[in-house]
């Protein structure tokens, strides 16, 4: 599946990318972003995708420019037909391409292709309360906080609190001028 928009692409994970991830994943600048805190190990992310391919409550794509050259990863976990919603994620793994407004467009294609082509009311997901550049972009969108976590992981050593965000369908603000899907399959 390839949806395109904004000169951006977001197309089906394929375990060709997970050298990538792992990259990404394990970068300590990237890293710092992310509510994870153990480095990803290539065998066991080559493994997880063989499970993760067939696994249809989520969605993993990579998002790549219109020239095919990846950045990041953007997807949906936990998808529930029967309760229409799912988790986002998203991380921008080429630092070059920070702070350029990449976040809201695909953030934007994802929100479209969920509603539209998954049919789902709800997407959600679970930010750091201090991430600025984060909340900024989603609050676009259309994203409100719906309560925060007080000390719900423990990253690093450190408990930290966490915001819980979440748009409907109906709350959706569009920042993206262009949508196809250009191929279905998943």
């Amino acid at each position: 599946m390839i949806i395109e928009g904004d000169g951006i692409r977001l197309r089906a994970m394929e375990k060709a990318d997970m050298p990538l991830k792992v990259k990404w994943y394990n970068d300590p600048v990237v890293n710092k972003t992310l509510i994870i805190d153990e480095p990803l190990e290539l065998e066991k992310s080559l493994k997880w995708f063989e499970k993760a391919k067939d696994d249809s409550s989520r969605r993993d794509f990579v998002i790549e420019t219109t020239e095919g050259e990846p950045i990041g990863i953007i997807g949906l976990l936990s998808i529930s037909q029967k309760h229409r919603n799912a988790e986002c994620i998203c991380v921008i793994g080429e630092k070059d391409f920070w702070g350029k407004g990449i976040g809201s467009v695909v953030h934007s294609l994802l929100l479209k292709y969920s509603f539209e082509e998954l049919g789902l009311n709800k997407i959600w997901a679970v930010i750091y309360t201090n991430n600025t550049a984060i909340i900024k972009i989603v609050e676009k969108l259309g994203f409100k906080i719906e309560g925060t976590l007080r000390e719900d992981k423990c990253i690093n050593g450190k408990m930290i609190d966490l915001h819980r965000i979440g748009v409907l369908k109906s709350e959706f603000i569009s920042c993206h001028k262009s949508y196809k899907v250009v191929a279905k399959g998943q």
